[in-house]
């Protein structure tokens, strides 16, 4: 079993992200969503509707967490302002081998996932008729989808949302306070751009087409591996020796 604080402190580590809602009642039904499953933090990013009656009516007992919802212009001012470590993208548009950006695992896959304790975790949910954008999931250490028939794949941003905070409360069972700390979106950011550049620098005769899918490959790779903080660190230092032996190289045969 696992401690009232122990469940406290998840949930209160906790985001549920709305990019662009354009309807009110979706809000409020979120809302209600999130705190049957123990969680209260909603976010807003830009949304097209205002929290009104029909939001309020439609939470219910979750007023509370409806009123407390923070506004954000823009998702890295939200990330960067909440100082959050891990993005979780949500879609129904799962993408093919082809187009890494969307190769989405099941949320189920994140049942086994060992967190520490005090790591703020942000799951994003796009509007309503679009979805998530590419350039927001670009931005997601990992992407997740809810698998549904493919006759009807889409649910509804609410039901959504309510599966996505059931799957996330069982985590509570494996987030613990562990001997290290988990790297930060900073950190993880760095070294994508250091494996980056690797790539730039040794696939100058690549397509760019098959160039785009190495970056995505890479970068999914970066962002899906839970590293700590030391293990971020060195791949950083070991990156940039890489690159500088690289460099030397390239202009010693210039010469």
């Amino acid at each position: 079993m696992y401690s009232q604080s122990t469940l406290t402190n998840y949930a209160e580590n906790v985001y549920f992200v709305l990019v662009e809602t354009k309807y009110p009642g979706n809000i409020g039904l979120s809302a209600r969503a999130i705190k049957n499953f123990g969680f209260k933090k909603l976010v807003l990013i830009k949304p097209l509707t205002e929290i009104g009656e029909q939001a309020i009516r439609r939470a219910m007992r979750a007023r509370d967490v409806l009123i407390g919802a923070k506004i954000y212009e823009t998702l890295d001012e939200f990330i960067n302002s909440e100082k959050i470590d891990f993005l979780l993208g949500t879609t129904a548009k799962v993408g093919s081998e082809k187009n890494p950006l969307r190769i989405a695992i099941p949320i189920d896959s994140l049942r086994g996932a060992i967190l520490p304790q005090n790591s703020r975790i942000a799951i994003l949910f796009g509007n309503e008729e679009r979805g998530m954008s590419n350039r927001d999931l670009e931005k997601c250490d990992l992407v997740i989808t809810v698998p549904t028939s493919p006759a009807y794949p889409s649910l509804n941003l609410s039901h959504a949302v309510a599966i996505c905070a059931y799957e996330l409360s069982l985590l509570a069972k494996t987030f613990r306070e562990l001997p290290y700390r988990p790297a930060t979106h900073l950190e993880r950011e760095i070294l994508i751009r250091n494996v980056l550049l690797l790539l730039d620098m040794v696939s100058e005769k690549l397509p760019e087409p098959k160039k785009e899918i190495y970056r995505r490959i890479l970068i999914n790779f970066a962002r899906r591996a839970f590293l700590t903080g030391r293990e971020a660190h060195s791949l950083i230092g070991f990156t940039k020796m890489i690159i500088k032996k690289l460099q030397k190289s390239s202009s010693c045969s210039q010469y």
